[in-house]
């Protein structure tokens, strides 16, 4: 680890944001960003979620199966309105904010294990600039399985692929963080560094919103949350597949169908 590195480790932890430190690493630990009250409100909103929707089972992603599937109530689905994201927001992207997703992540009996490292702008429609803030209605630590983030590895930008990163294919490493969580505290992430996440051991359920923000300009936004819209355009980036013609996905969608025949015909 350089100086440089250890520098931006012991500065990207506060109670104050600071926006340059933020884009130095990538990451940056907001800590009392939300008051206790409105804390209380959202874990209040989620135990009575949890209890009435998911406790008995839930659809679980098996492609992603930290995100939850099923609808937010609408306590929950406004949290992306909290003042304090905004005051964030704007030392990073400017006055016009607006939200590209809105989900939970959760590590509970259902969905228990760890998350490969990977970095989410490889997933994402519309432009590169945006950032999750991830909130804890939980209690979150590495026995419950606490996110890890590669500080400073956003500067690779996207790496082409998407997927598990292979860290060893590289002539350098970055020091990696795991800070420990309390409701009210906030992380802020570019969507593209590099982050994980191990298995939740302890059976204390972990309970993060991850919410991606970008500039109002973006014609994936989703809702405004400050400022005004900067762009007259927008479109839907739900099933994007049916935005082409042709393309790796659909190949492989081919290829695998084309497989699935084969194998039928051979066993029939």
């Amino acid at each position: 680890m350089t100086i440089m590195h250890q520098e931006l480790v012991d500065r990207l932890d506060s109670d104050t944001f600071d926006p340059d430190v933020f884009r130095a690493a990538g990451v940056f630990v907001v800590r009392n960003a939300v008051s206790l009250e409105v804390m209380r409100a959202w874990q209040d909103e989620w135990a009575a979620f949890y209890a009435s929707s998911l406790r008995e089972g839930r659809d679980v992603n098996r492609a992603n199966p930290v995100s939850l599937t099923e609808s937010l109530p609408e306590k929950l689905a406004a949290m992306v309105h909290e003042p304090a994201f905004a005051r964030i927001l704007t030392q990073v992207f400017g006055p016009h904010v607006a939200v590209y997703n809105h989900r939970f992540v959760i590590k509970d009996q259902f969905s228990p294990g760890k998350v490969f490292l990977h970095q989410d702008s490889c997933y994402h429609l519309g432009n590169l600039n945006k950032c999750s803030i991830f909130t804890p209605l939980s209690v979150v630590d590495a026995a419950n399985g606490a996110m890890s983030f590669h500080v400073g590895s956003h500067k690779l930008g996207v790496l082409g692929d998407a997927g598990e990163i292979n860290p060893a294919a590289f002539d350098f490493s970055w020091p990696k963080i795991t800070p420990e969580l309390n409701p009210g505290d906030l992380v802020i992430m570019n969507s593209s560094l590099w982050h994980e996440s191990g298995p939740n051991t302890s059976g204390v359920h972990r309970i993060l919103a991850d919410t991606i923000f970008q500039p109002a300009d973006d014609p994936t936004g989703k809702e405004l949350v400050c400022g005004e819209w900067q762009t007259d355009i927008f479109y839907s980036t739900q099933n994007h597949i049916r935005l082409f013609t042709n393309s790796r996905i659909l190949k492989l969608i081919k290829y695998e169908k084309e497989r699935a025949a084969s194998d039928t015909k051979a066993t029939s």
